[in-house]
């Protein structure tokens, strides 16, 4: 077997040796050596719920890593966003920045969309009517009031404080379960719809019932009041699906991984509901075509890699 450290990793995804160089790395393999050195593969690994692929740590891992390691220090504080649908492996990545950014020391946070999740009884308000039943998730569901809060406090301060939000409690419809205080030069925002515009073409949209249509009008004028957050991002990575139902398996096995680790998973109509939320509730070209990312990672059906841009 060739040696971790000697591998030509620049070759593997197209685009990889360009994104590199965005970094600021203009030798791959130098920039293999250095990540080698601080673990490699190793690194924070416990942090996977599942086996990992080597091209998801090096071609997008390692190199997220690199975008954030070199915020650290430095002022302005930087807020990086991560965006990708449901069930595409982005929440297992942010786990796994977090733990590695802990291990080796790093000045770094990772925070989801998901934490700022209302309430139980305001999130059932806001979610009261909606035609596919979901508990949550849709625009509408945050609190940006205070994700603007603890945002404003972090940049004068460094200081962060954050709702946690707990998927499964209440038999899966979930609730917050406390706070979380840490102090980062630089913040990580994980989200399914980050950086989503409401304008967007809706040729390629499936056929929609009269009642889909209602809601998803009321869906996007919430989604309006998310623009300021996108907009205060000083970078975003996008994990971008081949389509919007490719989240329809991703979305079966991630409830499968959460019954497994907690017990507690969706009903196989609460589920079906989810999937129909996410293929009909925003446009998919919304979701598809985020003008503003910095990054995209481009993912097959079986979220292998296909290229870097």
């Amino acid at each position: 077997m060739v040696p971790e450290h000697r591998l030509d990793l620049s070759a593997s995804v197209p685009g990889h040796t360009d994104l590199l160089e965005r970094l600021g790395w203009s030798e791959p393999q130098a920039w293999v050596e250095h990540w080698q050195q601080r673990g490699g593969t190793a690194l924070a690994l416990a942090a996977w719920p599942f086996p990992v692929a080597a091209d998801w740590l090096w071609c997008v891992g390692f190199p997220l890593l690199t975008r954030l390691e070199s915020c650290c220090g430095c002022l302005p504080r930087q807020l990086i966003g991560l965006s990708g649908l449901p069930g595409c492996g982005k929440s297992s990545l942010a786990k796994w920045i977090d733990m590695a950014a802990s291990e080796l020391g790093l000045s770094v946070s990772v925070v989801s969309l998901d934490d700022f999740y209302w309430p139980a009884s305001e999130m059932d308000q806001a979610m009261r009517g909606n035609p596919w039943s979901v508990p949550r998730a849709l625009p509408g569901s945050h609190d940006l009031v205070l994700i603007q809060e603890c945002l404003a406090r972090w940049r004068q301060t460094g200081e962060l404080r954050t709702p946690q939000f707990d998927k499964s409690l209440r038999g899966g419809r979930g609730d917050r379960c406390g706070w979380q205080h840490s102090s980062a030069d630089v913040l990580l925002l994980e989200g399914w719809f980050l950086g989503a515009s409401p304008q967007a073409n809706r040729s390629l949209d499936p056929e929609l019932t009269a009642q889909e249509l209602s809601y998803r009008q009321q869906a996007l004028t919430k989604l309006e009041d998310y623009q300021w957050l996108w907009q205060s991002l000083d970078q975003l990575w996008h994990l971008r699906a081949p389509g919007v139902f490719a989240s329809r398996l991703w979305k079966q096995q991630q409830e499968q991984s959460m019954e497994s680790r907690t017990g507690v998973r969706l009903s196989t109509q609460e589920l079906e509901g989810f999937i129909r939320m996410i293929e009909t509730a925003l446009p998919q070209e919304s979701l598809q075509s985020i003008n503003q990312a910095d990054v995209v990672v481009e993912l097959t059906d079986e979220r292998v890699i296909r290229e870097l841009r």
